[in-house]
């Protein structure tokens, strides 16, 4: 017997048969109306990557039918919405997607595969997102499917619109998949495209990952997971679901071993996100508004504390070594420290102006704001050092959110993640104030609980990330210009720099240092490899005009940190640095 309350279902259904086209054929029946027309929106941005993206470029031919089959007159409103004037009971709605853009936050269709992100090709109304959503796909013969929830009959069945944008699918004639198991969940790596990965082995570490977030958060809050992995010649990136997460990693980056720790880094952040910013989530995200900017001032934890988490999960789960971990502790605090927009710029502003700022940078940016990602982790790493230092840690602190803010996704209130912090820690904490509102560095004193201590120096070549000790037996340093350069060309100039004081500019092409000709590969030396008061007669083309410019090296900053063990720890600060890591305290590095 059918129920008189039973919800309407929005069906959606896709066919891609002629991937060549690069077209997505989508077609949405709205099942019964009240006769009314219809106003249906595509959203303009998705969630895990704030910035308005305008994917209703992409649509065209956009038409529809009445209950009868006949046409209905489609009316566009402004660039992401369409006015449907059927007085029928009934509305199917139908469109192309043009699909050619290979990115976690875009869609793709070729030949090989098909790859799509739910924002980019579902419309729907204000009044109809709310509803239970069906969705059917139609691929050429042969091609497998990989969607995050299994298959019911012939689709699937969504909870709601939110849930079918939060759905990536995957379909190719030729992706291999690798399944793990943990905690009786099942976690499945598909991998389309070939490099030089080793996917049993990618699948068994990922397995580890996901073990060392139930053991924060006291288990899964999903029945299934399913890493969408894709392989190509450029890019990376990788974008949160609450059952999925796509990678974008290169085919040939799984070797030598640091490659393949990136990309488990990687795993390991999105697959965090499954909490942290999927069901634990800024309430000003809650619920999504997806025509228009959501402004928070909280990504620096949702972003940054995933960040620091990334490293620490790979460390725990033993895919880590202790001496690499704290190697890229220090290349972090090093880039954060050759940022000078971290002392224009706090965590929280670079978060409320991630629509603006992050996914826009320029050639100022370095002087005029700072990542959350970067920052956030390193105020994270500060922040559960001192709440270390008073008996608790970070880790108690995202138990603590997800039980309260969490489970039911209620969202987190602005001021919950100091609020928390600092009822956890039985007093007020500093670091809000010095790092997080404020632009000063986080404290990095209480790395001393764990026996640990952080370390300066100049840099000492081009190549230098820091994250290691100075080189023994170096000699003098040589001066600092204050450029970045892509080859010959400015890229950016620091502020404050001897460059900037003798008025170098971004797009200036350097084409000779005291009258002999700049090559790009000795760029560096040329520029740099001189004492501190050297005086370099610059030649430049600016907008085609050459010019001539002098300038006098300064000494180079100590901006370079790398994090080291203590000689002589107490038992208390070996045990706390097991406490954090899983590891042993080890012995201090030569």
């Amino acid at each position: 017997m059918l129920c008189l309350f039973e919800m309407p279902t929005v069906r959606y259904r896709v066919a891609f048969r002629d991937p060549e086209t690069h077209l997505f054929h989508v077609e949405i029946d709205l099942g019964d109306l009240d006769g009314r027309p219809q106003v249906l929106w595509l959203p303009a941005w998705t969630p895990g990557s704030y910035l308005i993206r305008e994917y209703a470029r992409q649509l065209q031919a956009v038409r529809a039918k009445d209950g009868a089959g006949e046409p209905v007159p489609v009316r566009r409103l402004g660039k992401d919405a369409w006015r449907f004037e059927s007085t029928s009971r009934r509305l199917v709605v139908e469109y192309d997607v043009y699909a050619f853009e290979l990115t976690v936050r875009t869609s793709h269709l070729d030949q090989s595969h098909a790859y799509w992100n739910g924002a980019t090709l579902f419309l729907t109304s204000d009044e109809f997102r709310s509803l239970p959503a069906r969705l059917e796909v139609d691929p050429p013969p042969g091609w497998k499917v990989a969607f995050p929830l299994p298959r019911d009959g012939d689709g699937y069945s969504l909870r709601d619109y939110d849930e079918l944008i939060d759905s990536p699918l995957h379909a190719s004639p030729d992706d291999r998949t690798a399944e793990v198991t943990v905690a009786g969940v099942p976690h499945a790596l598909t991998v389309w495209g070939h490099g030089n990965e080793d996917l049993p082995e990618l699948a068994h570490a990922v397995g580890q990952i996901a073990e060392q977030c139930a053991a924060i958060f006291g288990g899964l809050p999903y029945d299934r997971y399913l890493f969408l992995t894709l392989l190509g010649d450029r890019g990376r990136g990788g974008l949160e679901h609450q059952r999925s997460a796509t990678l974008l990693y290169p085919r040939f980056g799984f070797k030598p071993e640091k490659a393949r720790h990136e990309f488990l880094a990687l795993a390991a952040h999105e697959l965090f996100h499954a909490w942290n910013v999927k069901r634990l989530r800024p309430l000003a995200l809650t619920p999504y508004r997806y025509r228009e900017e959501g402004y928070t001032r909280l990504l620096w934890f949702f972003e940054g504390a995933t960040s620091y988490y990334e490293l620490l999960l790979c460390l725990r789960a033993g895919l880590l070594s202790p001496a690499r971990f704290l190697e890229q502790w220090g290349e972090r605090l090093t880039q954060l420290a050759r940022t000078p927009g971290r002392l224009q710029q706090s965590a929280e502003e670079a978060s409320f102006c991630a629509w603006v700022k992050h996914y826009r940078p320029d050639e100022n940016s370095v002087n005029s704001a700072v990542s959350y990602y970067l920052k956030g982790s390193i105020v994270a790493l500060s922040l559960d050092l001192e709440l270390r230092r008073r008996g608790q840690s970070l880790d108690g602190l995202m138990r603590r959110l997800w039980e309260r803010y969490g489970k039911d996704e209620r969202g987190v209130p602005e001021d919950a993640i100091r609020a928390e912090a600092e009822e956890l820690a039985g007093e007020r904490l500093p670091l809000f104030d010095l790092a997080v509102s404020g632009t000063g560095d986080p404290d990095l004193s209480a790395l001393s609980v764990v026996g640990l201590r952080a370390r300066r120096r100049a840099r000492e070549s081009p190549a230098d990330k820091g994250g290691s000790r100075p080189r023994e037996g170096r000699h003098d340093l040589a001066g600092h210009l204050g450029l970045l350069l892509k080859g010959t060309s400015v890229l950016s100039v620091l502020a404050g720099g001897p460059a900037e004081r003798a008025g170098l500019c971004p797009e200036d092409e350097l084409v000779a240092v005291d009258g002999f000709r700049l090559h790009a590969e000795g760029a560096p030396l040329r520029l740099e490899g001189h004492p501190p008061g050297t005086r370099l007669r610059l030649s430049l083309f600016r907008r085609d005009e050459l010019r001539t410019h002098e300038v006098e090296l300064a000494d180079r900053p100590e901006d370079t940190l790398w994090i080291e063990r203590l000689e002589a720890p107490s038992e208390e600060q070996r045990a706390a640095f097991q406490d954090w890591t899983g590891h042993p305290y080890g012995k201090p590095e030569k």
